[in-house]
């Protein structure tokens, strides 16, 4: 839309350029003929741009009309599935089958009791990883230390100090690591 408008700015402000220079020509009586192929030229082109402009100005607005045709089918669809969703339910107790409220209602705490004990198993399984990967973790770094130490005298103080960085990184992270371990842990296990 931009283009357009600046595209039509630029050509009426090229006509009126040719429009004043024919004006000063006919005042000096020279060049007539000139005058009046260029003013042609210049309406012609100025048309044609013209319906140029129109022309991408229909297509565009068809290809919004589209996009806005496109946009709302969609919504319908949406519509659509969200209505089947509030037929269906999201509550418990929708498809309690045979059962009563009292023998669903017990049903539900001994399936919530089942996975809240699935759930704490799967916590002492991850915390005694983390605290086998924090044991292997703390090895690693003491033998990395022990190393460095070793070779302080063979490295240049830059990756001494790179390493070294590394290192404190490392025994930061398993920090970390082990305050998590033990907020873990310490929860209701």
């Amino acid at each position: 839309m931009k283009n357009i408008i600046i595209r039509s700015v630029f050509f009426l402000l090229a006509f009126s350029l040719i429009s004043g220079a024919a004006v000063a020509q006919q005042e000096k009586g020279k060049g007539k003929e000139k005058i009046e192929k260029a003013l042609k030229k210049g309406k012609d082109k100025t048309e044609e741009n013209f319906n140029k402009a129109k022309d991408k100005v229909k297509k565009e607005k068809e290809e919004h009309h589209d996009d806005v045709e496109k946009a709302s089918e969609k919504a319908k669809e949406v519509k659509e599935k969200a209505g089947e969703k509030l037929k269906e339910g999201h509550a418990y107790g929708k498809n309690k089958a045979e059962l009563t409220g009292k023998e669903f209602g017990q049903e539900r705490a001994r399936q919530a009791k089942i996975l809240k004990e699935e759930k704490k198993e799967e916590l002492k399984n991850s915390i005694s990883k983390g605290e086998t990967k924090a044991i292997e973790a703390k090895e690693k770094i003491k033998k990395a230390k022990d190393k460095l130490e070793k070779e302080k005298k063979d490295l240049s103080e830059e990756e001494y100090k790179t390493r070294k960085e590394k290192i404190e990184k490392a025994e930061k992270g398993l920090k970390d690591l082990e305050e998590d371990l033990k907020k873990a842990s310490t929860s209701n296990i």
